[in-house]
């Protein structure tokens, strides 16, 4: 299994923008254990694993909303350990559920948007014109222009995800943290995100990406690597071609799987379960 692999990337002097060495986190229990990762600049990573296999706790332990029990953690070259982590937050970007079950129904898209800014839910400062055409160039880039004056209870499900991710471009990121975009999607809605996020993958100025999800149909073209998590624990990791195969996700999911297809067109079978 190989954990990481960052020789080819320090030689080509690209940037490392997360680095987790023997990461920990418990709660009554070990949730998380041994976690070792690195992420560079302009990569797209997916995070992927069975229900429970740590990947929301993983996420929220690196944007510090969990305090790591043990083991080291870095974001755009600073140590939590040594660092204001209210002010590394700045430069991630974590988008998920939690967010959009705590916007008001009422609250404009540009509001939210605005939020981001601050790092809060629900504007309730002025507009200054500034923050205004800030928030709306996001908008307008991510193809949601038109939904500057839209009420948060009138916008789709996946234009919500579009909106929390022009929300989390404000803070100029080192990093996205996506937890689970396509849950609540509708297939045909579903399809639509993924094809957005295969034209944001394209995107130069997109800081890395970290994806993730239970189900590889919604892997889009254009994610680089995958980190595979079982019980906690690192079950593999690396160049996606190298990692996501039928071997490592039925292990991860504890039955015969058989893995087809590539990036943006994966097909996943099942067979027996569990594996003796």
């Amino acid at each position: 299994m190989r954990i990481m692999n960052s020789d080819s990337r320090k030689a080509k002097k690209i940037k490392k923008i997360l680095c987790a060495c023997g990461l920990g986190f418990e709660a009554d229990r070990p949730i998380i254990s041994d976690i070792n990762w690195e992420v560079y600049q302009g990569e797209r990573w997916i995070l992927i694993g069975a229900n429970g296999a740590g990947k929301t706790s993983l996420l929220s332990t690196l944007c510090a909303y969990n305090t790591p029990s043990f083991g080291s953690m870095s974001v755009d070259g600073k140590e939590y350990s040594t660092y204001n982590w209210q002010k590394m937050r700045e430069r991630i970007a974590l988008v998920g559920s939690h967010l959009r079950r705590g916007i008001n129904r009422d609250e404009k898209a540009i509001e939210v948007v605005i939020s981001g800014k601050f790092g809060q839910i629900n504007y309730w400062g002025a507009l200054p014109r500034r923050l205004i055409m800030e928030a709306y160039s996001k908008m307008k880039r991510l193809g949601i222009g038109n939904l500057v004056d839209s009420s948060w209870n009138t916008i789709s499900e996946g234009e919500r995800q579009k909106v929390l991710l022009a929300r989390a471009l404000m803070t100029k990121p080192a990093v996205i943290f996506l937890d689970e975009p396509c849950s609540g999607l509708d297939p045909v809605a579903r399809k639509a995100f993924v094809s957005f996020l295969e034209k944001l993958c394209s995107d130069k100025k997109i800081p890395a990406i970290v994806m993730a999800t239970h189900y590889v149909e919604e892997i889009p073209r254009g994610f680089t690597h995958a980190l595979i998590l079982k019980g906690g624990r690192v079950l593999a990791s690396g160049k996606i071609e190298d990692t996501l195969n039928s071997r490592n996700l039925s292990q991860a999911y504890n039955a015969k799987c058989a893995l087809s297809g590539k990036p943006g067109k994966y097909i996943l079978k099942i067979g027996k379960f569990p594996i003796k």
